[in-house]
């Protein structure tokens, strides 16, 4: 019998066993020729796009014999959509499609371009809330390259920027958080706040005294959720490498740009992450109604708030 393999035939078992494979997925219930899974593809892309503001509808199946079913629905919308006909489709998408394929795991999201912007967001059963789309069409403006929604939190991309942006985003609204990140000669900077009105932070200050030596790989983040500390952090990864150490004279030059700063409860001053490790070697200072604690390690704090010290007289 000949194959398709340059002609070379192949056995009957392996063929009988892929035919046989093939029905029993398809005899189990499982797979994207399942007769279930067709008529739910077909109730997902009707029911969605008799939504006003769907362009399209793109539902795949995937199917585990150990786990079962899960579905990927992505719904793209027409530009511009309105207010009213975007948030009919994020009220009520996520109940339609759990419809469709009751107990069966998927995940939902939808795009549309807003203002020029590409957005994507991400559905839950919890449900979308009317605030985070009125701040989300409120921030979409050309300059942003993407915003990405889940939850009650917009994170904003504005890539590759020639100068600090005027309009960083400094301040959550009735409930949405916000990030906002962009690259500048070199430097990563990312705010992120859920909580906390950053609008006190001299945050383009700080990323202007980063000399043009230090700035490739740099990184800036002002958040109010660090991973390490819990509470509202300015860290600055910036100033030399691991290997030649902290330049202690430029990262206290941070120091006294925020001194006095209420909206603060830490700073981290330290040198670029290292490649090989992660790393960085810097200092933390904690801060109370904008003064510094001693820092630690304190060695190394005591050397920066002398720097501090010194530049600022």
């Amino acid at each position: 019998m000949m194959g398709l393999a340059g002609g070379r035939s192949l056995p009957r078992r392996t063929i009988l066993t892929g035919v046989g494979s093939l029905t029993l997925l398809a005899m189990s219930g499982c797979g994207s020729l399942a007769p279930g899974n067709i008529r739910a593809r077909r109730r997902i892309t009707q029911s969605l796009k008799s939504f006003d503001a769907v362009k399209s509808v793109n539902a795949q199946v995937k199917s585990n014999f150990e786990i079962g079913d899960s579905w990927t629905v992505l719904i793209s919308l027409n530009d511009d959509p309105g207010r009213e006909e975007t948030l009919a489709v994020l009220k009520d998408a996520y109940r339609r499609v759990e419809g469709a394929v009751g107990k069966t795991y998927f995940s939902l999201s939808v795009s549309w371009k807003q203002n020029g912007v590409s957005v994507s967001w991400s559905l839950s059963e919890k449900g979308e809330s009317e605030a985070t789309l009125d701040y989300l069409r409120d921030l979409a403006k050309p300059s942003l390259k993407s915003m990405n929604v889940g939850g009650h939190h917009i994170s904003v991309s504005r890539g590759d920027v020639k100068e600090f942006p005027a309009d960083v985003i400094m301040v959550p609204r009735s409930g949405v958080g916000v990030d906002d990140s962009f690259d500048l000669d070199g430097m990563t900077i990312k705010v992120h706040t859920d909580t906390v009105d950053f609008t006190s932070v001299p945050l383009r200050e700080v990323v202007d005294v980063v000399d043009s030596k230090y700035r490739d790989e740099a990184t800036v983040e002002l958040t109010d959720d660090h991973h390490v500390y819990e509470k509202p952090t300015l860290d600055v990864s910036a100033f030399g490498t691991v290997s030649d150490g902290l330049d202690v004279t430029a990262a206290a030059k941070v120091l006294n740009i925020v001194s006095g700063n209420q909206a603060l409860q830490s700073l981290y001053v330290s040198t670029v992450s290292d490649r090989s490790s992660g790393g960085t070697e810097g200092v933390r200072f904690e801060m109370e109604s904008g003064d510094f604690d001693a820092g630690y390690p304190p060695e190394k704090g005591r050397e920066v708030l002398a720097a501090a010290r010194e530049s600022g007289s």
